[in-house]
Parts: structure tokens; C-alpha cells; sequence
């Protein structure tokens, strides 16, 4: 633990327990892929659809997507290498524990770096590239709906949030560069362009996925290689 750590939990705990309602509030936001994630990957088809300058702004939605698989990988292996216990399990910070919050569910597993804030962030910043004023709404909404509720949670320390952040933004960032983004994009452009139905279809999947933060998709990796025995 850190001072800085320590600083921003203390303070956000402070607020804990005081509501049974507002607790839950919280956990149900925290817990809700759709508020977290479902959201910001509709504005992105919103801004898909835009008629104006179309072909830019497709271009860095695609890029942006395709970052998302190398920085949540980053994230798995940051996290295997440092454990980190999450703050509501730390004894030294004498947490409280919001009213509605299921310990159990977070025995296993580092918080380092948090991997909600590297797939919000990495959507945000796709947004922003895209468009700047609707990405600095989503910034603002990952940030506050995101990543706030799980600091007052105890399921994450602030530094675990920016190391996740700086993750997805850097990923996002580096997929965006002009000498990157184009041969990166360009055969997915081609692909809508002569097949849109199958295109559309294998987005829809993607979308889907990205909005379960990819839980199905790593539930069936995982079966299969335990199956496969690898």
C-alpha cells in the first residue's frame, strides 16, 4: 500500500454504510455490464452510423476495438506476475464493507491492474478519437460510472484504476497512429464493404462480448483447454 492508496479509499469509505440504499445502488452499477459497458459500446455504434466523415471515424472505432484483445492480455499477465489483494480484504485498512457487497466473490484474483478500467478507458479513448466531444463524455462516464464505484467498493485501489487506464489509452493510442491504423483497419473495411451481412454479423458478436467484458468468451476458452488438458 501506498499513501496515495490509502488517502483515496479512506476517504471514499468514509461515505460507506451510511445508506442501505445508496450501497446497493452502487454494487448494482458495479455489477451491471450494461451500465458499464453496454452503454458505451452503443455510442459507439451511434457514432459507426454517422454520415459525417464516416470513413475516419470507422477506421478509429476499429482500431480502438482491435486494441481492446493486446491490452486486456497486458492486464492478464501484469497480474499474474504482481498479486495484489483487493482493499476490502486488506485487514490493515480496517475497511468497511458497503452494505450488499459479496465478499466471496472476491477471494481470487490480483487488483492489479484493474481490467474494467483498461476495456473503459480503451472504449472511451476509441470514442474520443473519433469524436471529441462525445469523448469526453465517455471519459466522464467511465471514470464516474466505471471505475468510481469499484474504488468505494474496496475492489480496487486507485493505482490499480490508472495502471488499467494508462493501459487501454496507451493501447488504444499506439492502435491509432496513421501508419498503424490503416493497414490494421483497412482489410475489416473491405470485408463490410463486399459482405456487410456477414460483417454485421460477426460485429454484433464482437459488441456482444465486449459488453460481457468477454466473460463468455473466456469461460469457453477456458473449458476447452481444461477439456484439451493444455
Amino acid at each position: 500500500m501506498n499513501n496515495f492508496d490509502v488517502a483515496v479509499i479512506s476517504f471514499l469509505n468514509q461515505f460507506a454504510r451510511k445508506s442501505v440504499r445508496f450501497d446497493n445502488l452502487v454494487v448494482v452499477v458495479s455489477g451491471s455490464e450494461l451500465l458499464k459497458t453496454g452503454l458505451l459500446v452503443a455510442f459507439m455504434w451511434w457514432i459507426w452510423f454517422e454520415n459525417e466523415d464516416a470513413q475516419r471515424k470507422r477506421e478509429v472505432l476499429l482500431a480502438g476495438t482491435a486494441a481492446i484483445v493486446p491490452a486486456l492480455l497486458i492486464a492478464k499477465v501484469l497480474a499474474a506476475i504482481v498479486f495484489r489483494a483487493r482493499p476490502l480484504l486488506e485487514p490493515r485498512l480496517q475497511f468497511q464493507r458497503p452494505f450488499g457487497i459479496n465478499i466471496a466473490e472476491w477471494q481470487q484474483g490480483s487488483s492489479f491492474p484493474s481490467e474494467h478500467a483498461v476495456l473503459l478507458l480503451a472504449l472511451a479513448t476509441g470514442i474520443c478519437y473519433a469524436s471529441r466531444k462525445a469523448g469526453w463524455v465517455a471519459l466522464t462516464y467511465a471514470a464516474v460510472v466505471g471505475c468510481l464505484p469499484r474504488l468505494y467498493l474496496g475492489e480496487h485501489y486507485a493505482t490499480d484504476v490508472i495502471a488499467g487506464a494508462a493501459i487501454g489509452i496507451g493501447c488504444v493510442s499506439l492502435a491509432n497512429l496513421p501508419g498503424i491504423r490503416r493497414p490494421l483497419t483497412g482489410w475489416a473495411l473491405r470485408w463490410m464493404a463486399s459482405k456487410p451481412s456477414q460483417f454485421y454479423c460477426c460485429a454484433f458478436l464482437v459488441s456482444y462480448e465486449i459488453g460481457e467484458l468477454f466473460g463468455d468468451a473466456i469461460r469457453l476458452a477456458t473449458f476447452i483447454m481444461h477439456g484439451l488438458k493444455l
